[in-house]
């Protein structure tokens, strides 16, 4: 097994601009009247989200946050029947001296930025 390896996010210019590009070419579908959300995301919410990843979401602001924030690693784990993972994770020890330590494992359809959100949210509503 491997040891840990230092981590940060660095996202090349490549892929940013071809997102930017997929989001240029994006073609918005009509809308029922007074449909609200009932058929999922309203059109007008999804065309906003769409302008501000195009022009207003600052990728490298945030991910220079996060790698100054978090302490990450990856590590290869040798798994029975499916080889070797190289896994991801944060490894932040608590300020607390008689912490008791947790593991959090972040299932497939949620993101780390996720759980920063849940734990500030937490953590703002302890005090």
């Amino acid at each position: 097994m491997s040891s840990e390896k230092p981590f940060q996010i660095a996202v090349s210019d490549d892929k940013i601009d071809f997102l930017r590009r997929k989001l240029e070419l994006c073609i918005f579908p009509d809308e029922f009247k007074d449909a609200g959300s009932d058929y999922g995301v309203p059109l007008a919410s999804m065309r906003r989200l769409v302008e501000y990843w195009k022009t207003g979401f600052d990728w490298r602001a945030q991910e220079a946050a996060i790698n100054a924030e978090l302490p990450q690693f990856t590590r290869d784990i040798k798994v029975d029947g499916f080889g070797t993972l190289n896994i991801h994770y944060v490894h932040q020890k608590s300020k607390a001296v008689d912490a008791i330590p947790l593991l959090r494992a972040q299932p497939r359809n949620k993101t780390l930025v996720m759980f920063l959100w849940q734990d500030s949210e937490m953590r703002r509503h302890q005090d």
